[in-house]
């Protein structure tokens, strides 16, 4: 069973929940399937504060099931508030305990029974607030979920080996796999309304989903994909701004503009094809990769029967990035290599770590977006208070710079930050100024 998590900011996950909001909307509408750039140059004003240390507590309950069946094997996965997953880790014996840092999240409990035991639990989802030094209790009980099955054919014989993919108006998606007689079974569905993909193995026959309403808890439903149209297949190139992207490590969704299925395939040096599909015009749903968003583009390419068509996508929104130099604050010229930096948001929240370079430089890029009130923290690495190299080799206090803004697609500057020395040190060379003599250069 493939479990993909519920609303998933800027469809930035892989597989199949790619394609959530698309599968949302078209299962809404149709009885078939489915945001003033602050640049800070100069030596930045700091704020010196002592080095951050992780302050965890502990979730723990039990996991209960229905009345008089057993607890299955569970895995816990725990998300950001906004279902960005963090980790997961599987439990036996009916109970569960997580030690985490301090925060708000959200659990979710899967059945690890194979996909096709229809009497498999539907994943249960809970928030919990995790307070450093305490064991917050949080129990759940789980409930059997829906399931479907039947027999799938294709071209007129039993579809050996098809998939069978279920999703769902709550942006989620599960699959299992037809048997040698075509037989399948798909457990744990919540309750809900469902579109069923089903493809071959062999990628020749295609059909139109099936709609599901109202699958509800324990209830089964029978069903018969019949697979009769001649699939096609169709090749993306991707593109980031104006360079082709090389790369091989994304997750890509075609979803057809006349049935909404969806197929799911990874890309290999910076191109991804489908096959199997629909015949008609797709839109491709691509995450965002390295500095660029993700977004959905349509292709011109149009798939035809048993035929292969062409097509091309361009992500065309990067993100923020922010660049500095650290530097020694007693001789500004002496740039500090080696010193951990890393990028805060408002709250105080990490969202990236370097270290800096040889020449003292760090960046940071990716998927920022607008914002204010980000910060820089800098300082000696995490096993040694020295930085910089003979005769001053020194010991260096963890320096936190004033509060900056990032606007999308703009760099922010922060010249060169500078690092203060400890006032103790072992090195006669690296005695700070004395305090009035700081003063008076400031």
């Amino acid at each position: 069973m493939t479990l993909l998590p519920p609303p998933i900011s800027r469809l930035r996950s892989v597989g199949l929940a790619l394609a959530a909001a698309l599968v949302l909307s078209l299962l809404a509408s149709a009885p078939a399937p489915a945001e003033a750039s602050a640049k800070a140059a100069g030596v930045a004003t700091t704020v010196t504060t002592s080095a951050a240390t992780a302050t965890t507590g502990r979730v723990r309950g039990e996991i209960l099931g229905a009345k008089g069946q057993g607890t299955p094997k569970v895995k816990v996965a725990w998300f950001t508030l906004d279902w960005q997953q963090l980790g997961s880790r599987s439990f036996t014996g009916g109970a569960y305990s997580l030690n985490l840092p301090e925060g708000r999240y959200r659990l979710q409990f899967t059945d690890q029974r194979p996909s096709y035991d229809v009497s498999r639990y539907a994943p249960t989802d809970k928030r919990v607030q995790v307070t450093a030094g305490t064991t917050t209790v949080a129990s759940v009980r789980m409930r059997p979920g829906g399931a479907i099955g039947g027999v799938a054919r294709a071209g007129g014989k039993l579809a050996r080996g098809a998939k069978v993919v279920a999703a769902n108006k709550d942006e989620r998606s599960w699959s299992t796999t037809a048997n040698k007689r075509g037989q399948f079974a798909l457990g744990g569905l919540p309750a809900g309304t469902y579109s069923i993909f089903t493809y071959d193995k062999r990628h020749r026959f295609v059909g139109k989903s099936i709609y599901i309403k109202r699958l509800r808890v324990g209830q089964y439903r029978s069903i018969k994909p019949t697979l009769t149209t001649r699939a096609g297949s169709l090749l993306v190139d991707i593109y980031l701004g104006d360079t082709a992207w090389q790369g091989s490590n994304a997750y890509l969704t075609a979803v057809s503009r006349t049935t909404g299925q969806f197929w799911t395939a990874k890309a290999r040096q910076g191109s991804v094809t489908f096959r199997g599909l629909y015949p008609g015009k797709y839109r491709i749903v691509v995450p965002g990769i390295g500095n660029y968003f993700g977004a959905t583009r349509s292709v011109s390419g149009k798939v035809k029967p048993g035929r292969a068509a062409f097509g091309s996508v361009r992500l065309s929104e990067r993100g923020a990035w922010v660049s500095g130099r650290v530097v020694d604050q007693e001789s500004p010229s002496s740039a500090l290599s080696g010193a951990s930096v890393s990028l805060l948001d408002a709250s105080g929240a990490v969202l990236a770590t370097t270290t800096s370079s040889d020449d003292g430089t760090f960046l940071f890029e990716g998927q920022l977006v607008t914002q204010d009130g980000l910060t820089v923290r800098y300082g000696p690495g995490p096993y040694s208070d020295y930085l910089g190299t003979s005769p001053n080799r020194c010991e260096f206090t963890t320096t936190t710079s004033a509060a900056f803004s990032i606007v999308t697609g703009q760099e922010t500057a922060l010249g060169d930050v500078a690092l203060r020395r400890k006032a103790t040190q072992d090195d006669p060379n690296c005695v700070p100024e004395d305090p009035a003599a700081q003063e008076a250069r400031r």
